[in-house]
This record gives structure tokens, C-alpha cells and sequence, in this order.
């Protein structure tokens, strides 16, 4: 199956697609409402798979001369 991403508007209830595209009737769509009104979901930390890897993930900072 492949899958082709359109951008729409709803406009008097009916979903207007923001760029001409022909669909052959009966073209099965599926619809994802994206969420403008709340808060952006939070990303998640990455957790590591294997904790006792925690110690190969160590960090170093450097400050070079010039940085502010």
C-alpha cells in the first residue's frame, strides 16, 4: 500500500484539499485532524534500552577560546 500525504481545509463541513488532486471515486482516504487549540505534546526523554549502557554515554563539555 502506498500512501500520499495531501494538506486540506474544512470549509462549511467538507474537506477541501489545498492542492488540485483527482481521486477516483470510492479511493479509500484516511483523515488525521492535526491539534492547533492545546499545548504542543511533550517529547519524551529517551530512556536506554540496557541502563547498565549508561556509562558509554558519557559527556564531555569544551569550552573553546572565543565562546561566550
Amino acid at each position: 500500500m502506498s500512501v500520499t500525504a495531501l494538506e486540506g481545509v474544512v470549509e462549511n463541513g467538507k474537506i477541501r484539499l489545498r492542492e488540485s488532486v483527482f481521486l477516483a471515486e470510492n479511493t479509500r482516504v484516511y483523515v488525521i485532524v492535526a491539534d492547533t487549540h492545546g499545548p504542543s505534546p511533550a517529547v519524551p526523554s529517551p530512556r536506554l534500552a540496557n541502563p547498565q549502557q549508561a556509562t558509554d554515554f558519557r559527556k564531555q563539555v569544551v569550552e573553546l577560546p572565543g565562546d561566550a
